[in-house]
């Protein structure tokens, strides 16, 4: 269901989370565990934040710079999937353009 279709059918003020997307390297155990007990308040949906990359410049000598991009965290569309498919609960994945 849209997050409009939820707002249109409430009786009632709603609830939602917003989480952030663990490290890269990190369980998504990390997500569940910080979801497992929020969900007695039977949220609408959660929003699954997003972090563009970091850019940091590596010094290469002689005076030069190298830029590189490091993204420090999963995108949030594996991220809904996986709450999706684990909670039957609606998601919203944030996407940032630039």
């Amino acid at each position: 269901m849209k997050v409009s279709e939820h707002l249109r059918r409430a009786k009632a003020p709603l609830l939602s989370f917003e989480i952030l997307p663990p490290l890269k390297g990190k369980d998504i155990r990390s997500i569940y565990a910080g979801i497992d007990p929020l969900m007695e308040f039977k949220p609408s949906f959660i929003n699954v934040t997003y972090h563009r990359e970091e850019v940091i410049y590596k010094e290469r000598g002689h005076g030069l710079l190298q830029k590189i991009r490091v993204r420090k965290r999963p995108g949030t569309i594996g991220i809904c999937a996986t709450i999706k498919a684990k909670y039957d609960i609606d998601t919203v994945p944030h996407l940032i353009c630039g």
